[in-house]
């Protein structure tokens, strides 16, 4: 594959990854948060958690093991048998998951979501999550063949049907929680249809022994990683459900998918120039990665300050007004979300030099990190309780992150890491001080402005001085 079309896929493939969170992490939250009831929004904040830890029980990071060996069987010629094995093994575990939600699943589901019934959410939540693997071992199939424009038109057809499922089921059908439920199932089947069409008539119906153990052997690390990374994002709200109303759920939720827009933008950013450190060798890499970390360190800063100075909004366009109060909270998390991008490039030098079990370790210590403080500070503190172990989990996992990168590059990285983060720290803190001034609501808009002007001439005059 040539230069042009490697970037040209990695734009669009980077274009329809961005439009999948878009609309299903921000777009719909204005009609989610105004069609729902606040506590209702808190059950959905609930439900999908509950979805995430089904689909890694499900996925068992299998998706990603097939990007990785797909490869070679297909250069064998038997990659119809090894997809075939792969949905045996899919299969087999959805069966098994499928027992244990008859069984145990209402008191399960109870213990993790008291607040919320159990149906029809758990029955949803086991669908979504099987539907999902189905459409992502589709989607890494295609890309896998190399199938650009099949790839992204499955992607912006899930996100569109999404959207319109969710619009028709809430405004037309008033069908509530049941109504974003169905229509996360019914786009989670989209790209999932490609699936018999890929196969055809050359499924296999007997798994072949080497495949699964291979498969599980690249998986299992993979899902340590993933069950590493809920635990840290997403284990306050976990522990929230036991101590605060859905209501306040619901203020947490938003505070929380509002804050990574942060994340989602400089993630999207610094993908774009991994390409650019994994093809320096190893005499040009130190300065491949110090050119990344600066320009990410600009893009996250612009970012953070424009999110921050008009948080408040908005959350008033996102939102109705009982939602208001989740300003500090999001402001908090907001910082962690900043703290948590900035270990991407600390990230890509351990990927380069191939440390993949100690990027994992480090997912490991911060989710603990995260964990004990969620113990520690929700039951008392409630939403700011959990919004600062969040953020506390992943300001750990920055600094051990760059401190793994020193180890092994010699170069630190220490100064730019910190630094930032005690900007974006007293920005979100300037932001605050605002937002309480007693102003008109244009003035207050002036005054912002003014300042996010200053924070782009400070940062073009940074970029030069650095350059």
């Amino acid at each position: 594959m040539d230069t042009r079309r490697l970037l040209s896929s990695s734009a669009l493939y980077g274009l329809a990854d961005v439009a999948v969170v878009a609309v299903g992490g921000f777009l719909l939250l204005p009609l989610y948060t105004r069609a729902l009831s606040q506590a209702e929004f808190g059950h959905y904040v609930a439900v999908r958690a509950n979805i995430d830890i089904l689909t890694y029980a499900l996925h068992l990071g299998i998706p990603s093991a097939v990007a990785r060996l797909y490869f070679d069987r297909r250069k064998a010629g038997e990659q119809h048998a090894y997809i075939s094995s792969v949905l045996w093994m899919f299969l087999a575990t959805l069966a098994l998951l499928g027992g244990v939600s008859l069984l145990w699943g209402g008191p399960l589901w109870r213990l993790m979501s008291p607040a919320v019934p159990v149906r029809p959410a758990l029955p949803f939540a086991l669908a979504i999550s099987a539907a999902g693997f189905l459409g992502a071992l589709s989607v890494v199939w295609l890309r896998s063949e190399g199938k650009v424009f099949a790839v992204v038109g499955l992607q912006l057809g899930a996100s569109a049907v999404m959207a319109a499922v969710a619009t028709a089921a809430l405004l037309a059908g008033q069908m509530r929680l049941e109504g974003i439920l169905l229509a996360l199932l019914i786009s989670a089947l989209v790209p999932a249809t490609a699936l018999p069409a890929l196969l055809g008539r050359r499924f296999h119906w007997w798994p072949r022994r080497a495949d699964l153990v291979q498969t599980l052997k690249f998986a299992l690390p993979v899902l340590v990683g993933y069950l590493a990374y809920f635990v840290l994002s997403r284990f306050s709200t976990l522990l929230l459900q036991r101590h605060v109303s859905s209501e306040e759920l619901g203020v947490f939720g938003l505070a929380q998918q509002l804050s990574m827009i942060v994340a989602m933008a400089c993630t999207s950013f610094g993908a774009a120039l991994q390409p650019m450190i994994f093809g320096s060798d190893a005499a040009h890499v130190n300065e491949a990665l110090a050119k990344a970390g600066r320009l990410l360190l600009l893009m996250m800063t612009a970012v953070f300050a424009a999110l921050m100075l008009f948080a408040h909004e908005l959350i008033a366009v996102v939102a109705p007004h009982g939602y208001g109060h989740g300003l500090d909270a999001m402001t908090v998390l907001a910082v962690g979300n900043f703290t948590l991008a900035a270990t991407l490039v600390s990230e890509t030098a351990l990927l380069y030099h191939h440390k993949i079990k100690t990027s994992v370790t480090i997912s490991i210590a911060s989710a603990v990190v995260a964990a004990g403080l969620g113990l520690w500070l929700v039951p008392t503190h409630h939403v700011a309780g959990g919004a600062l172990a969040v953020a506390g989990g992943f300001l750990v996992r920055m600094l051990m992150s760059q401190w793994a990168a020193w180890r092994l590059t010699g170069t630190s990285r220490w100064r730019s890491a910190l630094g930032g983060t005690a900007a974006a720290a007293g920005i979100g803190w300037t932001a605050l001080q605002i937002q309480a001034l007693p102003l008109a609501a244009p003035a207050l808009i002036g005054i912002k402005a003014a300042i996010l002007a200053l924070v782009g001439i400070a940062l073009f005059l940074f970029h030069r001085k650095s350059s």
